[in-house]
């Protein structure tokens, strides 16, 4: 089943950890969910992006990452850094 908006929305500021292999696993906290209502599925979905808040240090690439949360359980997301801000390393994912 696919990922909706409210899926995340429910977890908003909840920790995410994101196995990120020799560095062990990483807590990113989601700060942000969005909806995209200017764009619309083929399919019907909903169209948002989430956002969430990371240490500054180590900065991850762009890449499908494991993830884990407490409620929505384990995932793999593709994840893009888009830079930092005063907290830490912001990454975004995107569904559509």
């Amino acid at each position: 089943m696919p990922f909706q908006f409210d899926d995340f929305n429910a977890c908003l500021n909840q920790t995410f950890l994101l196995d990120a292999g020799k560095h062990g696993e990483v807590a990113l906290q989601l700060i942000s969910v969005d909806r995209h209502p200017e764009s619309v599925s083929t399919d019907g979905r909903d169209v948002f992006s989430v956002l969430f808040r990371g240490p500054a240090d180590p900065v991850f690439g762009q890449q499908i990452y494991p993830l884990s949360n407490e409620t929505m359980g384990e995932m793999d997301l593709f994840i893009v850094p888009v830079g930092p801000d005063e907290q830490g390393m912001c990454y975004e994912a995107v569904f559509s």
